[in-house]
Parts: C-alpha cells; structure tokens; sequence
C-alpha cells in the first residue's frame, strides 16, 4: 500500500501544479489564513512568513537536525533486519504541514488517517516513509553529538526543538518573557545537552525536573539566553508557528521595530487557546484538505479499512474544500474516481 499511495500522492500533486496554479507558498498561505493570520500585516515588519518552506527544502537526510527530529517527536523504528519505518503523526493544525514537508526531505511519505478509543473525535495524521537501514545515516545514540561542529550542533537542537520543544512568550504584568523549551523523559540526557550548548555556545539553560509517570524533565532558556539561543538557532528553526513567535518578538522587544499596542494584538492571535474551538489545534486532517489535498485524496483512493465513518468524515472535509474538490473532479483524467469507493455507498 505504502509504495502506491506515494506514488498517487506524486501523480495528483502534478495535477495541482499544472493545472490548478498550486505551489508550496500558496499551501503556506491557505495555512496562515485558516488560523486567521493575516500575512500582509506580518510583511510590514519584515517578517516572512514563508521561510520555514525555504529552511526545510534545504535539508537533507545526511543533516544532523533530522537526528535531532529522531529524538524528539520523529519515530524511527525497525520494521524487518532490512528495513526502518521513520514517521511522524500529529492533530495539530500548525504541525500537519510542517511535518509532511520535514518528512519529503527524506522520500515522499505515505499517509494515514487514523482515530484513537480514547479520543475518537480526534483525527491523526500519519506520515510515514520505508526506508533501508543502510539509507538511514543516523544510529548511534546522543552522545554523538560531542563530535559534532557548531553549525551541526546548531541544526541538531533546531530539529529537537522543532519537533518536541516549545517556543512561548509569557505575558506578566509589565512585560513579556521570553522562553524555549526542550522535554524529554530522559534527564541525563538534557543535563548533557545543556553543558554542551553552553560550552560550544556559551548559553546557560536549567533543568526543571520532571515526576516519574506524570511529566517529562525540562531544559529551560528563559529571557536573554533564551533570546541568544534563537539568534544562534534562527537560520535553521523552521516550525511554522514556533518561528512566527519568535520572530514577531524579535521585531518587537529585540530590535524595537514593533510598538507595543501592535505586538500584544499579534501575541494574542498566536496564542494557543485550551479546547477544540481554537484552529491552531485538532484540525491536522481539515488543513491538509484544504491545503495539501494531494495527500487526501490519495488516502481516499487507496483506503481498503474498515472504518468507512472516518473515510466519510475525511471525504466530505475534502468536499469542503475548494482546492481539494477540483482535484478530486479531475482524477478521471488520470484514470481515478473518487465516487466509485466502497465507502462512499456502503
């Protein structure tokens, strides 16, 4: 199944391109508007907000942020004594597009759509790609890290942070503080990132630990070491939201290009709100609809499950969505039908 839909995802995407006008700004934009970003406003500030595509197309699989990916929120596994299985799965609105871009870095991914009992209203989005071990550079464990030059260093903690770190700016009562996160549930393993990073760097980081079987331990940059973090960081931390933070602060209190008044109206749309009414959470399968339906409508294609709810429910998040609906008329002309799945009259 893997090889096929990857390779539907290739034929419709040409589609998209050639036919429809899409490219990887406008998928950055549909993004942006969704979340009721509006980018023009960003632009004036010098602010762009499309450089996470630029920063992620220049990766490659030999690049040390993908080991830092593996060891955050990237999963690499053995699938068979030949073979790894590297993937990715999210419900977030920010991180869909991130990762599906991350992820082609390596190979065109397949995708899944999948609920859980716990939270069946919930949708994940699954990127996944098949890969020999030989291809896989990356096998030793963190302490390799200790050989690496400070521009590998710099792109291993720009992939650890995008995948599993935070990037947030906490209002108090007279201003704003600046911070970055790095979780894991492996403490020794943050002691040792913090002493490297601030003996190659010279950024000093604390450790907040964590409780066992309830939550992770924390390496913490707070305030100006976490503002000389991001300035080492910057070329290469391309999280779409984790950037936009960051950069809107640094125009704000760093380089005092940003008044005030206008500063705090942005903090409040980047702001994560709690529950299922904010559009920056839970909305990973509607944002790859509506953005990147190449992927969707593959999945609707090649989707031989059980669960025709959750085929329906994606469907008809694709008939939603203008882009992905005039794809979806088009497939005859590559010899695909959407309205001939089992799922659709079951």
């Amino acid at each position: 199944m893997s090889p096929q839909r990857s390779r539907l995802v290739e034929e419709i995407e040409e589609i998209l391109r050639r036919q429809l006008g899409w490219n990887e700004i406008m998928m950055s934009n549909i993004m942006w508007r969704y979340i009721g970003i509006n980018v023009d406003e960003l632009v004036v500030y010098g602010i762009d907000v499309h450089a996470w595509i630029e920063i992620l197309r220049h990766l490659s699989i030999n690049d040390t942020y993908m080991l830092g990916a593996a060891h955050g929120d990237v999963y690499v596994k053995p699938t068979m004594p030949c073979c790894y299985e590297i993937s990715a799965s999210t419900t977030s609105t920010m991180g869909v597009l991130y990762f599906e871009e991350l992820m082609r870095r390596i190979r065109m991914p397949t995708v899944e759509f999948s609920t859980r009992r716990r939270t069946p209203n919930v949708i994940y989005v699954r990127f996944y790609i098949e890969l020999s071990k030989k291809a896989w550079p990356w096998y030793e464990g963190y302490e390799i890290i200790s050989s690496f030059n400070m521009d590998e260093l710099r792109k291993y903690v720009s992939g650890l942070i995008d995948t599993d770190g935070s990037i947030t700016v906490d209002k108090q009562k007279c201003k704003y503080k600046f911070e970055i996160d790095i979780a894991s549930a492996d403490t020794k393993f943050l002691v040792f990132l913090r002493d490297i990073i601030h003996e190659r760097l010279g950024i000093t980081g604390s450790i907040k630990l964590g409780i066992k079987g309830v939550r992770g331990s924390i390496l913490r940059f707070r305030g100006y070491q976490a503002i000389q973090l991001y300035e080492e960081l910057r070329q290469y931390l391309a999280h779409p939201m984790k950037r936009l933070k960051a950069e809107t602060y640094m125009k704000y209190y760093y380089n005092k290009e940003m008044p005030k008044a206008e500063y705090q109206r942005f903090y409040e749309q980047f702001k994560y709100h709690n529950g299922s009414s904010d559009p920056k959470r839970y909305r990973a399968a509607i944002l790859l609809a509506q953005a990147a339906p190449h992927y969707v409508i593959a999945w609707l294609l090649t989707y031989s499950g059980s669960d025709c709810q959750l085929w329906q429910y994606v469907y008809g998040k694709c008939q939603e969505s203008e882009l992905c609906r005039k794809v979806a008329e088009l497939l005859p002309t590559i010899g695909y039908d959407l309205t001939r799945h089992r799922c659709l009259h079951p």
